[in-house]
């Protein structure tokens, strides 16, 4: 990932120490969702018989790759939760530019 937007110049890290676990925390969030997601449509639409083989092995997997391929999104998500909070304006001229 970029340090910053190549349009405005936004620095894509805040600076603070909390935001990498903040990142984290969403990248967590997002993960878990969509395998108890998917987890969850596969036994509902394949009721009264769910695949329970192919979920023992699928899901391990998912909850291994998901982190994996959510973490860039998980840090563009956060930064957008951040400057919802906190707009660049608030924010020192170091941090911004």
């Amino acid at each position: 990932m970029v340090d910053r937007c190549p349009q405005c110049g936004l620095a894509f890290s805040r600076g603070e120490s909390g935001y990498q676990l903040g990142a984290m925390w969403f990248n967590l969030l997002l993960a878990e969702a969509v395998s108890v997601g998917v987890f969850l449509t596969t036994i509902y639409l394949t009721w009264p018989d769910p695949p329970w083989d192919r979920l023992q092995i699928m899901g391990p997997l998912e909850a291994i790759l998901s982190p994996i391929f959510f973490y860039p999104f998980s840090k563009t998500l956060f930064l957008a939760f951040d400057l919802a909070m906190r707009p660049a304006g608030s924010l020192s001229d170091h941090q911004t530019h």
